[in-house]
């Protein structure tokens, strides 16, 4: 069963009662590419067809649903996202501990998970967290964990926590989540070196969007920024960023065995060829792009490595707000410590996790780190 362009679009029209296609035609190129590869490698399983196309009909209803909201609403345009913080780094390296510890803070706003696939309308002032679509989807997750306890070992979002803005760049189709998912070669290899102005310009629409009715201080999570780094400071030119650092061998074996998790279910074979072939140089960049800007940007770029981050996670956060001169107050404590009593390290299951199971070996993956071991201290002692 072949996805087609047009049957995409109709849906996505139909999905937003007929709106418009999005302002700019800049989605275009990425979606036609998915699909090109879907159709030429054939590997779908007709679950994986289902879930393909609802996800692409989905992200672009979302677009579409966004650039109307804007065209209502054009002073929001004008809204300024100020001095936010990106949280980035390699894949498994802390960055959604540290995201879920900033978001315990009161004081800061973070992207919520049930916002970044629902953006319109925001939620009324003060009901991030009791928005009736918010609640449909923590009913959504009590049913989907009680059906399969260990589905979150590797990796949970709650719908009322943090999550990554990827599919705010999924919404643009220039997103590597759609590279993880299932093998698009093709698509693979152009999204590394696109032109992000245009996702990342969407991107800062959802955020003014969701700070008319919810403002706050916006601490925003992504790996892959790490990846597109200079379109940060291009679309916010006075962001902060925070980088996690961690063994990158342990980092690629845990990321590999992550994004594996939904493959069978999609496709007739793994396709490991590709996923030893594409991932690797995606995971090189996500160092060595970083480490470029930060010999450019020193001052607006901070490290915060992964054993410091679970040996003491306050101590690390409170050396962090530091860096961002911000109050380290009461209520950040009490709350980043409630967060960490209510999500020990394993709770949902233990995520285990090797190179040999790829027939991968750190001589593998070496020159892929080499030049970012020489610069950053992580420990690479680990056996993996």
């Amino acid at each position: 069963m072949a996805l087609t362009f047009d049957g995409i679009v109709d849906a996505a029209r139909a999905k937003t009662g007929g709106l418009p296609d999005p302002d700019i035609n800049s989605w275009q190129e990425g979606l036609d590419m998915l699909l090109h590869d879907h159709n030429k490698l054939g590997l779908l399983t007709e679950r994986g067809v289902q879930v393909m196309t609802n996800r692409y009909v989905d992200a672009l209803a979302s677009r579409m649903q966004v650039d109307e909201f804007m065209r209502r609403n054009p002073a929001v345009a004008a809204a300024p996202i100020e001095r936010p913080v990106f949280i980035l780094g390699l894949v498994r390296t802390g960055t959604t501990l540290t995201s879920n510890l900033m978001a315990s803070d009161p004081a800061n706003r973070s992207l919520l998970r049930w916002e970044a696939y629902k953006v319109v309308p925001p939620a009324a002032p003060g009901a991030l967290k009791t928005d009736p679509r918010c609640l449909a989807e923590i009913a959504q997750d009590k049913a989907v964990l009680e059906a399969n306890p260990n589905i979150g070992a590797a990796h949970w979002e709650p719908a009322d926590g943090p999550t990554e803005c990827v599919n705010m760049l999924a919404q643009d189709f220039r997103s590597v989540m759609w590279t993880a998912m299932t093998s698009v070669p093709t698509y693979a290899d152009w999204v590394l070196f696109c032109n992000q102005s245009t996702a990342y310009a969407h991107r800062k629409r959802v955020f003014q969007i969701l700070q008319t009715t919810n403002p706050g201080r916006w601490v925003l999570k992504m790996p892959s920024d790490s990846l597109f780094i200079p379109w940060i400071f291009k679309t916010f030119p006075d962001a902060r960023v925070i980088w996690t650092h961690r063994d990158p061998f342990v980092a690629s074996a845990s990321s590999f065995a992550m994004r594996s998790n939904i493959r069978p279910v999609l496709q007739t074979d793994m396709d490991v060829n590709y996923m030893r072939c594409k991932w690797p140089v995606q995971l090189g960049l996500h160092t060595r792009r970083p480490m470029e800007l930060a010999r450019e940007r020193p001052d607006d770029i901070y490290n915060l490595y992964y054993d410091d981050l679970v040996t003491d996670p306050l101590a690390a956060i409170r050396k962090v707000y530091g860096w961002l001169g911000w109050e380290w107050t009461d209520a950040a404590a009490s709350g980043m410590q409630n967060w960490l009593a209510d999500n020990p390290q394993g709770r949902y299951g233990k995520h285990s996790y090797s190179l040999a199971q790829w027939n991968l070996s750190k001589k593998d993956l070496t020159p892929y780190f080499a030049d970012y071991l020489r610069e950053y201290p992580v420990a690479t002692g680990k056996e993996i």
